[in-house]
Formats: C-alpha cells, sequence, structure tokens
C-alpha cells in the first residue's frame, strides 16, 4: 500500500497546488516592454435600491475628462482611456503590471429606468451611475376602499 493513498485530502491539496501554480505561470508577466498592451475592463458593481440602480466603475487614475457616457436604443455605455503617467520621454519602463488604454463597458437598461433623470458622478476614481426608475414602475401601496 502506497503512503500517499492514506491521505487524500492532503492529496488532492498538492494537485490543488501545482494546478494553481502552473496557471500562475502561465499568466505571469515579466515582460517589461512598453509596447506590450494589456486589455483593460473597469470593475462594476450594480446595486439595487428602492428607486432604481446605482452602478460604481472602479476607474483609477482617470480625470473626468478621459471617460464618455452614451445611451442608445436602451444600451448605457460607458467608454474612456487610461494613460500610461510618464515623467519625459526618457523615462524607461522597467516593469508593466498595471493596465492602460482604452476601455469600453455596455448594459441593457430595463424599461423602467428613467433615461431622463439618469445622473452620473465621478471622485476619487470611482464613477457612480444612478440609474432611477420611472414613477409608474415604482412599487406602491393601494389603499382599499370602504363601499
Amino acid at each position: 500500500m502506497s503512503y500517499s493513498n492514506c491521505y487524500p485530502v492532503r492529496n488532492m491539496n498538492a494537485i490543488s497546488k501545482n494546478w494553481n501554480n502552473m496557471f500562475e505561470e502561465f499568466f505571469r508577466s515579466d515582460v517589461t516592454d512598453d509596447t506590450v498592451e494589456r486589455v483593460w475592463v473597469p470593475r462594476v458593481d450594480i446595486i439595487e435600491n428602492e428607486g432604481g440602480y446605482k452602478v460604481y466603475a472602479d476607474l483609477p487614475g482617470m480625470v473626468r475628462e478621459d471617460l464618455n457616457i452614451d445611451l442608445e436604443d436602451g444600451v448605457l455605455t460607458i467608454n474612456g482611456e487610461r494613460k500610461r503617467p510618464t515623467d519625459s520621454e526618457k523615462d524607461v519602463l522597467r516593469r508593466n503590471e498595471r493596465a492602460y488604454g482604452k476601455f469600453s463597458r455596455s448594459f441593457r437598461l430595463r424599461d423602467s429606468i428613467d433615461v431622463e433623470k439618469i445622473d452620473a458622478s465621478f471622485k476619487d476614481g470611482v464613477l457612480v451611475l444612478t440609474l432611477p426608475m420611472l414613477e409608474k414602475a415604482l412599487p406602491r401601496k393601494i389603499e382599499i376602499s370602504m363601499n
């Protein structure tokens, strides 16, 4: 009987660790060439509340002027470009772990959203979109009359 057969959980942990190491190696980036572009997609949270939705998009290092928000055919699109900071043309990039470049995120809106009242604010690298529901779509209590 093999010693390793006595500890199946330990074996599974070892297999899992090896699998994770394989993926880390595969996706590891030691590339220092600044001509390599990485795909950057900002992370978002979408929260539903009584009055509608809020969309929070993390856009660190960006300024408001580099962002665009469009609404067309019921699709809300956030796009922009995060530019690489440089102090001078003589700077040499030695390691590139952050992603830069153009991005676009699109979300199909429900018919219950009041598109005329969508609001956007941007502070400390976080874009907040407020998507209120139409008044007629909001839940309401119906009173029962006494006849």
